[in-house]
């Protein structure tokens, strides 16, 4: 994870603290995108995932799990057909979240978004693939 330090320290951070990622950085050779609640630095409030990847093609369990982010933006996971269990579970702060890029979706694990109290809208449009939840 050597990598993954070297990335958050070059983090973008705007007066609005957002965190810009390189998506094909946090994804494994076998196309799943994996980010922790532990990898988030302190203060850190926004968070967008840009730069696609195409080989991304599933989220790893417990992605962003019980993170203080009030904001989560995924760009160019268009070839996402997999997601992991408990997505972006227990975000409490998390208020809004784009989730349009995950048109290709088939396959939502237990407890999405779950205990995300904060959130008042969720387009689920892009969802339109899903066949197993």
């Amino acid at each position: 994870r050597e990598k993954v330090a070297m990335l958050l320290e070059k983090g973008c951070f705007g007066s609005d603290r957002i965190l810009c990622l390189d998506t094909p950085t946090f994804a494994d050779d076998a196309g799943c995108l994996e980010f922790q609640k532990e990898w988030i630095p302190e203060g850190v409030l926004h968070i967008r995932f840009a730069n696609p990847d195409p080989s991304v093609t599933s989220t790893a369990d417990g992605f962003l799990k019980g993170s203080n982010v009030t904001r989560v933006e995924l760009f160019g996971l268009e070839n996402v057909v997999s997601i992991g269990d408990s997505f972006l579970a227990e975000c409490s702060s998390l208020t809004q979240v784009d989730l349009t890029c995950l048109c290709h979706v088939a396959e939502i694990s237990n407890n999405f978004l779950l205990k995300c109290e904060a959130l008042e809208i969720v387009d689920l449009s892009a969802f339109q693939k899903v066949t197993c939840i």
